[in-house]
């Protein structure tokens, strides 16, 4: 059962169909503490801020999604801009040179189609 103990161990819980979910991709995130736990959801065209994620609010719209460019809106804590933030390829989350903390070597957040909680 989920979340429920069974043989000593806590059971995860997975929620498929939901939606895609991003996690980050290495201990340190950008911006803020280190969480196992889905930063945004994505659906209909953008990126939103799940509870987990402590510095953005929960449910709204952070980034627009055109184009596998990801374009902050007015709920970014940096306001909206005319350029983009991050980019996907494939089922990876890279930043673009835009972004204040750039690395073309490494990508930022990983793309997953579950929740685990």
């Amino acid at each position: 059962m989920c979340g429920q103990r069974a043989a000593g161990r806590r059971e995860p819980c997975y929620h498929v169909g939901m939606g895609q979910f991003v996690y980050q991709s290495h201990y340190g995130n950008l911006g803020g503490v280190h969480s196992a736990r889905p930063q945004f959801e994505l659906r209909g065209g953008a990126a939103y801020a799940t509870r987990y994620n402590k510095d953005l609010p929960a449910g709204r719209p952070i980034y627009n999604i055109v184009g596998g460019k990801w374009h902050p809106t007015a709920f970014h804590p940096g306001g909206e801009a005319g350029h983009a933030l991050y980019e996907t390829r494939g089922n990876f989350v890279h930043t673009t040179p835009q972004h204040p903390q750039h690395d073309p070597a490494m990508h930022a957040y990983e793309i997953r189609s579950t929740i685990r909680s």
